[in-house]
């Protein structure tokens, strides 16, 4: 009886450990690919731009989301998803 029990409660935990995560989406769909293709275009300094602030702080990923929710202005760095 334990074991069903231990076996039950395992799978339920799994169940709903596995449901899918749900998450806004940005206003310009493709906008980040979109914007990154056009910087890379412009020559060698978006990669320096990009190592510089994936070394100097915990990653890019806070960078990424600002540029997703449009909170980064196009005066900054062209940006298509503050549309």
């Amino acid at each position: 009886m334990r074991r069903w029990t231990v076996a039950f409660l395992a799978t339920l935990a799994l169940t709903l450990g596995a449901s899918p995560a749900f998450a806004a989406q940005p206003a310009n769909q493709a906008c980040l690919g979109h914007d990154v293709a056009g910087y890379a275009q412009g020559g060698s300094g978006f990669g320096a731009f990009v190592s510089e602030i994936a070394s100097g702080t915990q990653g890019i990923g806070a960078e990424i989301q600002a540029h997703l929710a449009g909170t980064v202005s196009d005066e900054a760095l062209p940006n298509t998803c503050n549309d």
